[in-house]
């Protein structure tokens, strides 16, 4: 081989060599100058991993600060599964074996934990792989003990204390309050679209009810997290704790909930049902409302029956989501059946009866037909009727003709003021008897009466805030006609295939308007009831209910958001405004023995806290042997003049009249604020109530009303 060959080659190789040299030191450049601060963040991004760390709730108070709902300790057996998957298969194995045998120590065999359970747990995609996956809730002490003593025996298995809801009075204000859960598939999906400053995992908990659910953006903590630095394998390096944020706790809210009139409306409410029980009727559930009938605050809401939400902290099992729901299950773990096979179904706990239960208001619904009559130009408040205990609206003995008074009985020459009192239904009957005689001439619309009804807030929900409130109903010629079509459609051999007797079902008649009045065919809430009458009682303003107060920064007195009247409209009630306070005070007065409730009022300090009111008591049909149902019980009260402002609504099911059973329900929670007691008053610990000793200590409390 040549020298000069030999340099030729030399002169090749370093050419390549260069050349390669070149390519490696721009690709360098390209990476680190061009594309460099991307791939940094990738390189980040890809080495990170963040843990939230969940935050405390906000606290629930009364507008007195009393602490209806705050949060404590709870302690919490959880697995590290970053450790745990450290373990070989047979260590796992013995390891979910032992920790299923100790939590279930002392427990029924359907309750128990399983090694199946455990292995399902750490395999649940909702749990991050970085934070403990938790296995077991409220343990006892000498458990945690038990844990800390034997953890060479427990790898990987962690005990700690975390923050759950606490409800010092038990079940008090339980409807309102509302409870917390598990995030639904649903709801993780919407909340990681609409709280990206409060972020979800998939494992955390939202108000799922009541003002828990409606005031969740507040009361949710600021979540903390902790970032971590991980290798390949996904495995933990160290925190890099310079990007640590500790969790924050959640706003605190008041509402404008008054705990000791709370409390003694829902031990009112136990009390006369229990008492009502006694005499042989089902009296299973009712609902009552207090409002401050001057700007809409809700000072009172109970419902029963009721639940405590303690019971559903840290989740629900099946057996008591079907008590929840009034059902109870077999030994399969299956509702009971009756010999037909349907459900044995009893009333829910978890309906909230002040907003959500649909009932016929009965003679409490004469404020509203009277005022849409008075609308309407049917009647003049100062003419006196004759009402021999009967109205008559057609010819015959056919079904509906002949409508008659409560027990028959003729109440002579009444007005609308002492139709009222006496709660003539002749009254009324003729106001609905004649408002239809003049749709059907022409004089006026068909819904002419609820047009002026729906303004007194019937037939449409509140705007209260909280969650499923129901809007009632009131029914109309048109409604009527859609019905009867709709079911038509659905079911044609419910009207034998006939759509002209399904045209026929739908036609409005002059016994549904007649009906109307008295309260019979419409669906209200006990929170309507007591919103329309508030609107008399204060003057004419029909408010948005509400039960928020304010909400403050946690532990702080600085507001975030206050409460504000909102005024949803003003009624009109004309100089006829004192032939209703004068009608519905003769209900209660000493003045008027002839008031529906003069008895049940009889020692009331009416002279110092003057007070109106009307009774109702509405049929609920007939059951499968043609028998007539027991009645629903309903009482509204509110006070007169300038003192205290409050408007107080009862409706008990099946109760019978309601005098007998609403009315006292209404004077057990306006007594002791007519007489001062209330500023004594402490709510019992725990907030227990004794119906049955209610329903004693209440027993002097005269009754035997018709209406």
């Amino acid at each position: 081989m040549t020298s000069d060959n030999s340099r030729h080659r030399l002169g090749l190789i370093a050419i390549t060599a260069l050349s390669l040299f070149g390519a490696l030191f721009a690709r360098l450049w390209f990476l680190q100058i061009v594309q460099g601060e991307p791939l940094q963040d990738a390189v980040s991004s890809n080495a990170e991993r963040v843990v939230i760390i969940p935050a405390p709730r906000g606290r629930i108070l009364d507008r007195n600060s009393t602490v209806l709902v705050d949060n404590q300790e709870s302690i919490v057996v959880a697995v590290d599964v970053q450790k745990y998957a450290k373990l070989d298969v047979a260590d796992q194995l013995r390891l979910r074996q032992r920790l299923a045998a100790a939590l279930s120590r002392g427990k029924p065999k359907k309750d128990a934990v399983t090694p199946k359970f455990l292995a399902a747990r750490f395999n649940d995609s909702r749990f991050s792989p970085f934070r403990p996956i938790p296995v077991a809730e409220g343990i006892s002490v000498d458990l945690e003990i038990y844990f800390r003593e034997q953890a060479d025996r427990f790898p990987s298995v962690v005990v700690e204390r975390q923050t759950v809801r606490r409800y010092p009075y038990g079940q008090l204000a339980a409807h309102v309050l509302g409870y917390v859960g598990a995030l639904s598939p649903e709801e993780y999906a919407a909340a990681k679209t609409h709280s990206s400053d409060k972020p979800y995992e998939k494992t955390d908990e939202i108000g799922k009810s009541g003002v828990e659910r409606e005031y969740e953006q507040y009361l949710r903590g600021v979540p903390g997290r902790q970032v971590y630095e991980v290798d390949r394998s996904n495995h933990v390096v160290r925190e890099i704790k310079s990007l640590r944020r500790e969790p924050k706790q959640g706003d605190d809210v008041y509402l404008s909930l008054d705990a000791k009139v709370q409390y003694k409306a829902e031990q009112a409410l136990q009390g006369r049902l229990e008492a009502a029980r006694s005499r042989s009727t089902p009296a299973p559930a009712g609902g009552v409302v207090v409002l401050d009938q001057s700007n809409g605050a809700v000072r009172a809401m109970a419902s029963y029956p009721t639940y405590n939400p303690s019971d559903l902290v840290g989740g629900i099992s099946k057996d008591l989501w079907a008590d929840l729901q009034g059902q109870t299950l077999d030994d399969k773990g299956k509702p009971e059946r009756d010999q037909d096979g349907k459900i044995i179904q009893g009333p829910s706990k978890l309906l909230n009866r002040a907003i959500s239960g649909g009932y016929p208001p009965a003679s409490t619904f004469k404020l509203a037909s009277g005022y849409a009559a008075l609308k309407l130009g049917i009647i003049d408040p100062a003419q006196y009727i004759q009402d021999p205990g009967y109205w008559r609206l057609c010819q015959g003995d056919g079904p509906g003709c002949l409508k008659k008074n409560a027990g028959s009985a003729a109440h002579g020459s009444v007005n609308l003021q002492n139709a009222l009192t006496v709660s003539s239904d002749v009254y009324f009957y003729r106001i609905g008897d004649i408002s239809w005689a003049k749709a059907k001439n022409g004089e006026l619309p068909e819904d002419g009466m609820q047009q002026h009804i729906k303004e007194l807030g019937y037939g449409a929900k509140s705007g209260i805030d909280l969650p499923a409130e129901a809007p009632g109903q009131v029914p109309t010629p048109a409604s009527e006609a859609k019905l009867a079509a709709d079911l038509y459609k659905v079911d044609p051999g419910y009207y034998d295939n006939d759509p002209e007797k399904a045209k026929d079902a739908g036609r409005w008649r002059t016994g549904y308007s007649a009906d109307l009045s008295i309260g019979q065919k419409v669906v209200a809430t006990p929170l309507q009831i007591a919103n329309a009458y508030a609107s008399l009682a204060n003057g004419g303003t029909l408010y948005r209910p509400q039960i928020l107060e304010k909400v403050t920064n946690a532990n702080s007195p600085t507001v975030i958001k206050a409460f504000k009247p909102e005024v949803i409209r003003t009624i009109d009630w004309g100089p006829a405004r004192g032939d209703f306070l004068a009608g519905f005070a003769g209900v209660v007065g000493s003045a008027s023995p002839t008031g529906t409730a003069y008895r049940t009022f009889s020692g009331f300090p009416l002279s110092s806290f003057p007070l109106a009111g009307k009774t109702g008591t509405a049929q609920t049909g007939k059951d499968k042997l043609g028998n007539s149902k027991p009645e629903n019980s309903l009482f509204v009260a509110f006070t007169l003049g300038t003192g205290d402002q409050y408007t107080a609504a009862a409706m008990l099911e099946g109760a019978g009249a309601g005098a007998n059973a609403a009315a006292p329900t209404v004077r057990l929670i306006l007594e002791p604020i007519a007489t001062g007691e209330i500023n004594a008053f402490v709510v019992p610990k725990g907030g227990a109530i004794d119906p049955s000793a209610v329903a004693e200590q209440s027993s002097a409390i005269a009754t035997g009303g018709t209406d």
